[in-house]
């Protein structure tokens, strides 16, 4: 029998503002990474998965360290998995950039190309977070 899981779907355009000029709004993005914490804080305690797949803009990886550092004032609310489902071009790269310095600073951070395989990674009760979309991504480029 299967586990079950419990997670939020966050669309990217509901959680990274991008200005007219296509530059991330920073604030604007950590404020909403804020209200995202507070939604998987107890008694909800969601797994999250953020679907990258759709977004366009200029995220940079300078700003992938400050959404980083972000979490990091909210550790509490993240202790959870947080699956990056991103496009099989340089947004992966940043998700796995995101996924590399989030997990060095102890949280449960996901990368994937694949829908199944996020949701199977989202499912399994092991604290362990393998690279698995890497060599996915790099063997359909």
């Amino acid at each position: 029998m299967a586990a079950k899981t419990t997670f939020q779907l966050i669309k990217v355009k509901d959680f990274i503002r991008v200005r007219r000029n296509g530059e991330p709004d920073l604030d604007e993005s950590k404020r909403l990474l804020v209200e995202l914490a507070t939604m998987t804080e107890h008694p909800a305690d969601y797994d999250i998965l953020i679907d990258c797949r759709r977004a366009y803009g200029r995220l940079t990886y300078s700003d992938v360290y400050e959404l980083v550092l972000e979490l990091c004032k909210h550790r509490s609310a993240f202790h959870n998995k947080i699956a990056l489902l991103t496009r099989t071009d340089s947004q992966f790269d940043k998700a796995s950039f995101l996924e590399l310095f989030a997990r060095a600073r102890g949280f449960k951070v996901g990368a994937f190309t694949d829908f199944e395989e996020t949701i199977e990674w989202l499912s399994e009760t092991a604290e362990h977070t393998p690279i698995r979309s890497e060599t996915t991504s790099r063997d359909e480029a």
